[in-house]
């Protein structure tokens, strides 16, 4: 009898080995990964089309009665961005009771490498979005662009600022992010018309939370050097239909928000040269 179930086990084991190699066999067959963004054309194509789809685990949420998009994403512990993504959806959305959503795999939650896993990088001009209008999130200049880093891509670009300096939203919009990822550090993200987002990054502080409704030039976070950087500086990124483009297309010339003005009557003052 025992010799038996030892021969009955090696012949079941048969099939399950043909079965494996075979799906390490198609697995290997698979599309390669997409070439590094040239002029047009996006960057991280294939993960950002993989997450646009259901999750492959399975994992949904039924809609229930009085649930919305913050309420859904807060019950499963990922951030709101991921879950409209996910579902291609808008932060304004309206939920029907009995809708099935998508849970987004595990690639989009908190602390993981969102930046390359959503957002493509376009290195031409974007079009134009005459509804909105954008100020410098904080008055230094740029001191590292937007492109190419090398061998890697910078999606935005880094502004020139003190710690504790007062980050303030390009434009008015809704907060759907606000919280900490591993390369971003602290960061926030505003959804604007147009279906544009702004992306500021490696603050010290976030002042304005989720679901918060912000004017343009309100401060909602201060400057620091959280996640992935060297000295406090402020990255910025301004994203249209979750693709990156060059901030500098929007940004105004001169700074829009203006620097403290001493009175040059005063004697006892004087202006830094």
């Amino acid at each position: 009898m025992t010799g038996g179930a030892r021969r009955g086990t090696v012949r079941a084991a048969v099939p399950l080995a043909l079965v494996l190699v075979s799906s390490r066999g198609a697995i290997a067959a698979g599309p390669s990964k997409p070439a590094a963004p040239t002029t047009g054309a996006p960057k991280f194509q294939g993960i950002a089309e993989k997450l646009r789809q259901p999750a492959a685990s399975g994992i949904a949420h039924i809609v229930r009665p009085g649930q919305t998009l913050w309420s859904i994403a807060r019950e499963h512990g990922v951030p709101i961005e991921a879950l409209i993504r996910a579902n291609g959806l808008t932060p304004t959305s309206k939920l029907r009771t009995g809708q099935r959503l998508s849970i987004p795999l595990s690639e989009v939650q908190e602390g993981s490498e969102e930046p390359p896993s959503l957002a493509d990088i376009v290195l031409e001009r974007p079009p134009a979005t005459p509804a909105v209008s954008f100020i410098r999130p904080v008055p230094g200049p740029i001191v590292s662009p937007f492109g190419s880093r090398g061998v890697v891509w910078h999606g935005g670009i880094d502004l020139r600022a003190d710690r504790h300096d007062p980050i303030h939203a390009a434009a008015a919009g809704m907060v759907i992010s606000s919280g900490w990822e591993r390369a971003y550090g602290h960061v926030v993200k505003i959804w604007h018309v147009n279906d544009l987002m702004t992306v500021y990054a490696h603050n010290l502080e976030n002042l304005a939370k989720v679901g918060d409704w912000v004017e343009q030039g309100q401060v909602i976070a201060t400057v620091g050097s959280t996640g992935r950087a060297t000295a406090p500086h402020l990255h910025f990124e301004i994203r249209l239909t979750g693709r990156k483009y060059n901030p500098i297309f929007w940004l105004p010339e001169v700074d829009a928000i203006p620097a403290p003005v001493r009175d040059p009557r005063s004697p006892s003052e004087t202006m830094a040269p």
